[in-house]
């Protein structure tokens, strides 16, 4: 193993990094959504944003990784450093420096690596998005891009975190600010749609709790002719009014069918759509993902798209057990991240007595007790269990119990819909 070479300018490297106060700080759904898109789009089991300090490598924020720091003489983010480019390890078993790595050796057993050095604001690279996978690989010139464009979303709230810390300071001095947060979410909420009873088939149940923070979460169901229900979910990054106004807008748009050129029934072409409106260099720099289906009630069909959103959760059939539930994933970007993305539909038959959950991904990301965070997966056994929640408050009474208390760290937004 040839140990990561240690730059000439590490002392001011190392200074740039402390400066940024972000050492051994909780994760934050800034950086993880990140590394969630990475490693979604990248299929690899492996994602993380590494910091470089002087004798370890510590994680910001990771997918398939149980630790949280290494030693910096074993990382691979430390060569990542020296290069302006990523880089790109086909088969680290192949590669002298890092053949008899322990992180190759052993657990989590890297074959494959790629890593783009991230830098601080005033230009110093202070450590690396990486993606990595158990088996042999290559990366196209499309994904790589891709590694880059998400690299520079990274720094991009690596140069907020002041930014952040000082809006956070100052919200907790001024209780205006927090009223003047609650009525906001108080508007947000009377935009919401009243729920249904089995209208036209379908029947509808939601429960919409805001955090201690002003988010973007936001959804919406109409009938978009006789025989088409659209319904949809929407979470813009951040929180404060700017999230918000960026949610209300997007809903508006889809509410009021103000898309030019765009077929409604077409998940796909929607999402493209919103896309094109939403570039998130026009919108401060926020992007939102968003799950968007219709359901045909004479074909029973359910079309559906999602732009980086967490799957809907579907319990086919009026005897569905938990075994039965299917997750609706579609891929595709965040809306408003990259220029150009493409977006797929997908769909599935729905039979009669079947129940839908759509969600955001403050449902489920909760610290637990123990420290530890609440899973997707853990939220699907809940809401498959039989005879399992009968009404979306429930699952927030849960949630609350979960984390040991009423209050949330990011918006709670849950849809359910029983389609007869």
């Amino acid at each position: 193993m040839i140990s990561a070479p240690i730059p000439a300018n590490d002392a001011e490297r190392l200074e740039s990094l402390q400066a940024l106060q972000i050492l051994d700080t909780p994760p934050e759904e800034r950086f993880d959504r990140i590394v969630r898109l990475l490693g979604l789009v990248m299929n690899a089991p492996i994602a993380y944003i590494s910091l470089v300090d002087a004798e370890r490598q510590w994680f910001k924020s990771s997918s398939g990784l149980e630790a949280t720091e290494t030693p910096r003489k074993i990382s691979f983010c430390g060569h990542a450093l020296l290069s302006d480019g990523p880089l790109i390890i086909p088969d680290a078993r192949e590669d002298p420096r890092f053949a008899d790595n322990p992180m190759v050796l052993g657990d989590p057993f890297i074959r494959f690596y790629a890593g783009q050095a991230i830098s601080a604001p005033d230009g110093q690279k202070v450590g690396t998005l990486c993606v990595a996978d158990r088996i042999p690989r290559q990366l196209d010139q499309g994904q790589i891009r891709i590694l880059k464009d998400l690299a520079r979303l990274v720094e991009r709230e690596l140069g907020l975190a002041e930014v952040v810390q000082l809006q956070k300071e100052l919200l907790a001095s001024q209780n205006y600010v927090l009223n003047e947060l609650s009525q906001a979410a108080r508007y947000i909420q009377s935009l919401l749609p009243a729920p249904l009873d089995e209208a036209m088939q379908i029947s509808s149940r939601w429960t919409f709790y805001p955090s201690s923070q002003l988010g973007g979460d936001c959804f919406g169901y109409d009938w978009l002719d006789p025989d088409h229900f659209v319904f949809y979910l929407l979470d813009v990054s951040g929180h404060g009014v700017g999230a918000s106004l960026l949610s209300i807008s997007v809903a508006n748009a889809l509410r009021g069918r103000s898309l030019p050129d765009t077929d409604f029934r077409d998940p796909a072409s929607v999402l493209t759509r919103l896309n094109q409106v939403f570039p998130m260099e026009r919108q401060d720099d926020k992007y939102f993902t968003i799950w968007y289906g219709v359901f045909n009630r004479q074909t029973r069909t359910l079309t559906y798209a999602s732009g980086g959103h967490p799957p809907a959760l579907l319990l086919p059939g009026l005897t569905a057990q938990a075994s039965d539930s299917v997750e609706l994933e579609a891929g595709g970007f965040a809306i408003g991240m990259i220029d150009g993305a493409q977006f797929e539909s997908g769909s599935v038959e729905i039979p009669p007595g079947s129940r839908l959950h759509l969600f955001s991904d403050g449902v489920y990301e909760v610290k637990k007790a123990d420290g530890t965070m609440m899973s997707r997966s853990e939220l699907r056994g809940f809401l498959a269990s039989v005879p399992g929640p009968q009404h979306p408050d429930e699952v927030l009474r849960h949630i609350q119990e979960v984390g040991g208390s009423p209050s949330l760290a990011d918006d709670f937004s849950l849809l359910s819909l029983h389609i007869q």
